[in-house]
């Protein structure tokens, strides 16, 4: 098929007088000319009546079930990739088998749609673009980038998934669920990915995510509690990318958007809940991974296999490996531990007689709860044998209540809202662990005031904010407390009582009569 201008073009030569022979020469030195036949042939035909109907060929995609399928999928999302809908069709047709190929390639697809739009048969979209620059060559096994996405599939499904792509090879890995990722699951998510692909890569390529990254001045980056013991565990380097900076890894933030605008805006009617999420994005993984990259020019598992696979430095153990494979399970007995190489590790006082899963990682013991799978506690392994191992906590607990903790910080931090900063730390405990995690809070937030012996109108200050911001957890406390240490501010003496003028008018004389009285005895 040739475009109507250089159709126009050859019937204009031919009604100046020009003979086949000389049209076909004039034509074929121009850039793109089509073939001395394609010319002849629109030469031999001189009838305008019906131009486009000459040019254009069969719409393969033009027949039931594809056409209503592809309009459907077109108006309900009208910025979609055109290649997302063709995989979406090879999901539906091909793989169930319905079809062995479908009648189009992605071109004529892509051609098919505009047509579409071109009739006005579907709604037209805008679009938006990022303009991102090239990312710097690393060597194979060197670096991986990671990053969070969410869709909102319907008003009932929100999906959550964490997309990562390594950076030399292009090859792909993402996971998906119906929360946010806290911490763990992240970390549970690159492992698995390092099994997936059989190794370790050197650096992480994250942004300044909470999840990850609790802090970071002037380039000194302060990890979470649980990222900072994987980092170490599997021996990895971050790459941290300032804020306002996602270009540093444009390649995974391609990749969220890719996987919103390719897998799930095709897939609005079909995912229905998280496992069809599951279950539809492994497979479309799969074919992305086997897929020609636009800058590399080869698949990705292709060049995975044949280059970096060999770079990956080996798998390690993992406490974050969530397969059966890797635990022990075992009963605790009474007093309850966990018998591991001779040497009885004790458990809390609640997993009398209960089932445990415990699994050996890099010089600790891990245990869990059977069921649940959290983690109860963990433990250096002692060398030695025949040792009775616990933790300071597992200890009987002191017969000193909580009460008593804040009968002593009333006597000495009395304020207008202490009672309600104590009962504040109760509802807490009570909807976690109990009233065991409040004693040691409470504990926690007197030893800290005892090292620290600020004026009281200080401690009144940070109780009045911890109540306004409903932060009652020691670590809040103590973050209120360092920001209203910083801010210099001066408060009145008596901000920490504030009681309201009261006219006594009584005759304290039998008082003191009575009082004598008493003495005497």
């Amino acid at each position: 098929m040739i475009k109507e201008k250089m159709y126009n073009e050859i019937q204009e030569l031919r009604d100046q007088g020009y003979t086949e022979k000389e049209v076909i020469d004039l034509i074929k030195v121009k850039s793109g000319a089509p073939s001395a036949p394609t010319i002849r042939k629109y030469y031999r035909e001189h009838n305008n009546d019906n131009l486009h109907t000459k040019l254009e060929k069969d719409k393969v995609y033009d027949v039931e079930p594809y056409r209503g399928v592809i309009i459907e999928i077109l108006n309900s999302n009208t910025n979609i990739y055109i290649s997302s809908i063709y995989d979406f069709l090879v999901e539906q047709y091909v793989d169930t088998g319905m079809t062995e190929t479908l009648p189009g390639n992605e071109r004529t697809l892509r051609n098919y749609v505009k047509y579409l739009r071109g009739k006005g048969l579907v709604q037209l979209g805008t679009t938006t673009e990022r303009v991102y620059d090239f990312s710097e060559a690393t060597p194979p096994g060197d670096r991986m980038q990671l990053d969070f996405g969410q869709y909102r599939v319907s008003k009932e499904l929100n999906v959550h998934f964490i997309a990562m792509v390594l950076q030399y090879s292009r090859l792909i890995c993402v996971y998906a669920q119906d929360h946010k990722y806290n911490s763990v699951e992240t970390c549970q998510a690159i492992y698995r990915a390092f099994c997936k692909i059989g190794g370790r890569v050197k650096m992480l390529v994250i942004d300044q995510d909470t999840v990850m990254v609790a802090e970071e001045t002037y380039g000194e980056v302060i990890k979470t509690r649980t990222f900072e013991d994987f980092c170490q565990e599997q021996e990895l380097k971050l790459y941290v990318c300032e804020k306002g900076d996602p270009e540093s890894k444009g390649m995974v933030e391609n990749l969220v958007g890719f996987i919103k605008k390719n897998f799930f805006s095709a897939r609005k009617s079909s995912l229905t809940d998280i496992y069809s999420v599951v279950q539809s994005l492994a497979p479309w993984v799969e074919r992305k991974n086997k897929r020609i990259h636009q800058q590399t020019y080869r698949e990705p598992l292709e060049m995975f296999e044949d280059t970096e696979k060999e770079h990956l430095r080996p798998l390690l153990k993992s406490v974050y490996d969530k397969s059966p494979s890797t635990y022990t399970q075992t009963t605790t007995g009474n007093p309850p531990s966990v018998r591991f190489k001779t040497n009885n590790y004790v458990v809390p006082r609640e997993y009398v007689n209960k089932e445990v899963i415990y699994k050996e990682v890099s010089g600790k013991l891990y245990v869990y709860d059977a069921i649940s799978h959290e983690l109860i506690a963990n433990y250096e392994v002692n060398p030695e044998r025949g040792k009775i191992i616990r933790l300071t906590e597992d200890k009987k607990e002191s017969t000193e209540s909580w009460e008593k903790i804040a009968d002593r910080l009333r006597l000495r931090w009395n304020c207008y809202d202490f009672q309600h900063f104590i009962n504040g730390f109760k509802k807490e405990a009570i909807e976690g662990s109990g009233l065991r995690e409040l004693k040691k809070q409470l504990k926690a937030v007197e030893d800290f005031l005892d090292k620290e012996t600020p004026d009281r109108s200080i401690v009144a200050q940070v109780m009045k904010e911890c109540c306004d911001n409903f932060d009652y957890k020691y670590t809040q406390f103590v973050r209120t407390y360092e920001k209203v240490k910083a801010s210099g501010i001066s408060y009145p003496s008596d901000n920490y009582l504030r009681v309201n003028n009261v006219n006594l008018d009584i005759d304290f004389e039998i008082y003191d009569t009575a009082f004598k009285e008493r003495s005497s005895i």
